[in-house]
């Protein structure tokens, strides 16, 4: 008979001793760094994908970016879906009025 393998302490994170952090969430530095990149015209489009390529993000913090900056009025959301595409947003003296 094969002898069961009994599983291993795992130690540190059990006993407190090393703590990972799991979520990152978006910070200052980034945002103000996409914001230069955009009124810089470095990006085209933006999707989550091309955002974290370039600033080497996860693709979850990559959409928060895009979302934030949207809601900033630095971007608009050119096509929704499951891959957002992001356009930089036009000045208002350039946009038609309604």
């Amino acid at each position: 008979m094969a002898k069961r393998k009994t599983p291993e302490k795992e130690t540190g994170a059990q006993t407190g001793d090393t703590a990972l952090v799991t979520k990152i969430d978006v910070t200052d530095d980034l945002l103000r760094r996409l914001e230069r990149d955009i009124r810089r015209n470095v990006f085209k489009v933006l999707t989550p994908y091309t955002l974290a390529q370039a600033y080497n993000i996860r693709i979850s913090t990559a959409r928060k970016a895009l979302r934030i900056a949207a809601q900033k009025g630095l971007l608009t959301l050119y096509s929704g879906g499951r891959t957002p595409v992001y356009i930089k947003a036009q000045p208002e003296s350039t946009q038609k009025k309604k």
